[in-house]
């Protein structure tokens, strides 16, 4: 959170809660709060309390020792020397089971101290999470899986993603990694009928004729950078090879030929997908 001299100058209902605790602690208590979007000083024991979507302008002004303390991101793990709201927009991202919830804070340029703050929720379907991308996308990340046959290739892949207006992913980052990494994982106790000693899942990647290069269906992940690699992998080249997770056989991103669907004898399986679908965006 970041504090600064101001006061609101509008709200939308509901309007705020008034809260008679001192200043700092009403400070904590919105920052835990993962509900919370502001809080206003009104004295040195009472504060107004705004919850998400409450309050939708404020100017930043001595105003008589008041203060106003705002949940929202900035780069880096200092305040800024100069004033954090000018370069703008500031945002505020926070996930709450499969909704997206975001703030975001933009300067009113006819008057150079007034702010506007806007809401949006991103909503996604079951069995999958929204994660913030490039160009202000929320997509929503999740495995989907083979109806009949079980195992099956690549191509196949692609349609189960399509299918849902969705393509192929890959992860975009390390904190999407880490959820796709969970969810596989449990995948093989959850979605396993055939109890296969190993499940994998086609990710973006066609290899092209260029060593080690591939074609990507999905532009917001920033193709192969953040992929983590199985040791000895990519392997294979030229073209005619996919890229699925984990390896067979152990862990991270491996590349096989496309037309895999199952390994009788070491009991792997290419149980699915992973895909990006469109998330459902309102504004609150």
């Amino acid at each position: 959170m970041i504090r600064i001299s101001g006061r609101p100058t509008s709200s939308q209902y509901p309007t705020f809660e008034t809260i008679d605790i001192p200043w700092d602690k009403c400070i904590v208590k919105c920052r835990t709060d993962i509900n919370c979007s502001a809080v206003f000083k009104i004295s040195d024991i009472r504060c107004h309390y705004y919850l998400f979507g409450s309050l939708s302008t404020f100017e930043q002004v001595d105003f008589a020792g008041r203060e106003i303390a705002l949940k929202i991101q900035l780069p880096g793990n200092k305040c800024p020397t100069s004033n954090p709201l000018v370069s703008g927009p500031t945002y505020l991202t926070q996930t709450i089971n499969n909704q997206l919830y975001k703030t975001t804070v933009t300067l009113d340029s006819s008057s150079g101290h007034s702010y506007n703050v806007t809401y949006s929720v991103y909503t996604c379907p079951n069995n999958t999470k929204p994660f913030p991308r490039v160009d202000y996308l929320v997509n929503c990340i999740g495995l989907f899986f083979f109806d009949a046959p079980r195992c099956n290739n690549y191509t196949q892949a692609s349609a189960l993603c399509k299918a849902q207006n969705g393509t192929l992913t890959g992860p975009a980052n390390a904190d999407e990694y880490e959820y796709i990494q969970d969810i596989t994982n449990s995948s093989k106790y959850t979605s396993n009928p055939d109890s296969y000693t190993y499940l994998t899942y086609w990710i973006d990647g066609y290899s092209t004729y260029i060593e080690f290069s591939y074609w990507f269906e999905d532009y917001t992940h920033n193709e192969s950078i953040n992929y983590t690699w199985a040791a000895g992998s990519p392997k294979y080249k030229g073209t005619g090879y996919c890229l699925h997770n984990p390896a067979p056989t152990g862990s991270y991103i491996w590349d096989s030929p496309c037309n895999y669907t199952l390994d009788a004898k070491s009991s792997v399986c290419w149980r699915g997908a992973l895909c990006q679908i469109p998330s459902i965006f309102e504004i609150f």
